[in-house]
């Protein structure tokens, strides 16, 4: 009776201790398939993140601890235009030093150009407009990276400021003045000759102003006025190759003098030069 009462135990205890040794086969089973597909999956991610380190190093190839690196560019700014180049040594993986040489073209605000002659569409001048506006700026700057691009793809981030030596640069504004033919061979024939003089609002008007001179007429009488410029904005570097970068910039440039710049007649002229800029520039990193 006790032997039938234990192989009735037994019996009813198989289906728990077959269900068991299933369960516990099961999760031994999808335990090495999950061990196996993670191993393949690590092996084909470190495969293609080294191929494309090794594409990488092929085609851009690995940038040294210290490096050089130049660029050109040129670009907008909200009262002209610009052109320059930098001279970059990187001083940390994070920062890089440059000297820079930038062209900065102005226009005043109220300078706009009138036709003398409705019938001449070559009749035109500036009112107003005493001396085209440069500076030539020289100085040193720095660059902070704040997010770093991958290595075959993405966008590098850097924060850029610089400061230096500005030159203004002012060159006359010339107008082809109407003066009476004094000569008496030629007076007939043509009775007003125009002669090339500087800009003076005095003494010129819509009367006797014919047009303006050629733009290269007062390059010899260039005025230069010394003063200080800070620059700064924000750069975006694209792209898989790391030695030939590429990068747009957006700042603040500004310049300031110890005298006001004669730009314009019948306005006040300032001591300073305030615009923002946008840029594109390429280089090289050896």
């Amino acid at each position: 009776m006790e032997l039938t009462t234990a192989r009735q135990s037994l019996l009813h205890k198989v289906p728990r201790l077959r269900y068991l040794l299933i369960r516990r086969l099961g999760l031994g089973f999808l335990g090495a398939l999950w061990c196996l597909g993670s191993t393949c999956l690590v092996k084909a991610q470190s495969s293609e993140f080294f191929g494309n380190f090794d594409w990488e190093q092929r085609n851009a190839g690995s940038l040294p601890t210290f490096y050089t690196a130049y660029s050109l560019g040129g670009g907008l700014h909200t009262a002209g235009w610009w052109l320059g180049g930098k001279s970059i040594q990187n001083r940390t993986f994070a920062t890089e030093s440059h000297w820079e040489a930038t062209l900065f073209r102005w226009k005043h605000p109220r300078a706009f150009k009138t036709q003398v002659n409705p019938e001449d569409q070559n009749s035109t001048y500036t009112p107003g407009l005493l001396h085209e506006t440069f500076t030539l700026n020289l100085g040193w700057g720095t660059s902070y990276l704040w997010m770093e691009k991958g290595i075959n793809h993405g966008i590098e981030l850097r924060g850029t400021w610089s400061g230096g030596l500005a030159m203004g640069m002012l060159k006359p504004v010339y107008l082809q003045i109407i003066y009476p033919n004094e000569d008496p061979n030629t007076s007939k024939d043509q009775p007003f000759i125009e002669k090339a003089e500087a800009y003076d609002p005095e003494k010129h008007n819509t009367s006797n102003i014919a047009k303006a001179s050629p733009w290269f007429k007062g390059v010899g009488d260039l005025r230069i006025i010394p003063g200080i410029y800070v620059k700064g904005g924000l750069s975006a570097e694209w792209g898989k190759q790391s030695r030939s970068p590429q990068w747009v910039e957006l700042g603040v440039m500004a310049g300031v003098f110890p005298k006001p710049l004669p730009t314009m007649a019948w306005v006040e002229n300032k001591p300073y030069l305030l615009s923002l800029y946008l840029a594109y520039q390429m280089g090289r990193r050896k």
